[in-house]
């Protein structure tokens, strides 16, 4: 159930989860969901002439997102809706700031995602769940087109190290 797919019009690109992490951080004077899921390089199960064997390796990411709960376990049975991938906040000196709340890093380049709807929800091993559905920007044929996607994953523990955020 640690799964990314993208459904491009050529054919599914299947990603597996290597690590996933889900946090409600306090960030001036808000609660914020973050959420950072990376997959694996490993690409045993795509053919050699795929279009995936250009993308080994990718990331998702939710930062900064304001969501009125106090912690994770809060999550349980919430489904939140994120339209846009960003928005303009105003900062402390009162200017207009984007705001980046979702994206997609492949290949060092980051892409938008939009329509964003969030699952979450206990399974029966008591581990927080996330069913994750949305669009990103063609990141394979930088098409005006978006590419739907969905992830299923599970938050279990593990370390993150410094690598992890380079």
């Amino acid at each position: 159930m640690k799964t990314i797919k993208f459904f491009h019009p050529d054919e599914t690109f299947n990603y597996k989860i290597e690590k996933s992490l889900c946090k409600v951080v306090f960030q001036e004077n808000k609660k914020c969901l973050l959420v950072e899921i990376h997959s694996t390089d490993e690409l045993e199960h795509v053919e050699g002439d795929s279009l995936q064997n250009d993308f080994p390796q990718l990331s998702l990411f939710i930062d900064d997102f304001p969501l009125d709960v106090d912690s994770i376990e809060q999550l349980n049975g919430k489904k939140v809706s994120i339209p846009y991938g960003f928005a303009e906040e105003e900062d402390e000196d009162g200017e207009a700031v984007e705001v980046y709340y979702t994206t997609l890093n492949v290949s060092e380049e980051d892409y938008e995602t939009v329509n964003n709807e969030l699952a979450f929800s206990i399974n029966e091993k008591g581990i927080l769940t996330l069913n994750w559905k949305g669009e990103v920007q063609d990141f394979v044929e930088e098409s005006e087109n978006d590419i739907p996607f969905e992830i299923e994953c599970t938050f279990e523990g593990f370390e993150f190290n410094e690598d992890d955020f380079e």
